[in-house]
């Protein structure tokens, strides 16, 4: 698998990376992991670009793939989630961020956060709702 940015998402993501070298997660939101939404019992596709210190534990994302913005870190469980070879532009219209594939749009918007150590550190760890 493989992740191309296009020069109008990277200018977008620009003010995320601010010069600093973050590792890069995109996470499938299925319920698992510090930056799930726990208790959401919605079917929504929800992906997220997450931004952390290089340095930061985050034993959940253990698999990654190339990317033109460096290695892009995800749950090695949800690569069906994932396509072959995906793009994230920058939507000027909506300021959405959509990632595609050869084959499909798999969401219209890309949640972009930046999660530093604190944040990490005040998440919930308690099991996620069961629906």
């Amino acid at each position: 698998m493989d992740l191309t940015f296009t020069a109008a998402a990277q200018k977008r993501l620009a003010k995320y990376l601010d010069g600093h070298d973050y590792r890069i997660i995109l996470d499938f939101d299925d319920g698992v992991g510090p930056f799930s939404k726990l208790g959401n019992c919605s079917l929504d596709v929800n992906y997220k670009l997450i931004f952390v210190e290089q340095d930061e534990q985050v034993p959940d994302f253990n698999a990654h793939f190339a990317s033109n913005l460096g290695p892009i870190y995800y749950k090695d469980f949800d690569e069906p989630q994932y396509d072959e070879h995906m793009t994230i532009d920058f939507n000027p219209r909506y300021f959405t961020l959509p990632l595609k594939s050869d084959y499909r749009l798999l969401t219209d918007n890309v949640e972009v956060m930046r999660v530093s150590h604190v944040d990490l550190a005040n998440k919930q760890t308690a099991p996620a709702h069961d629906c």
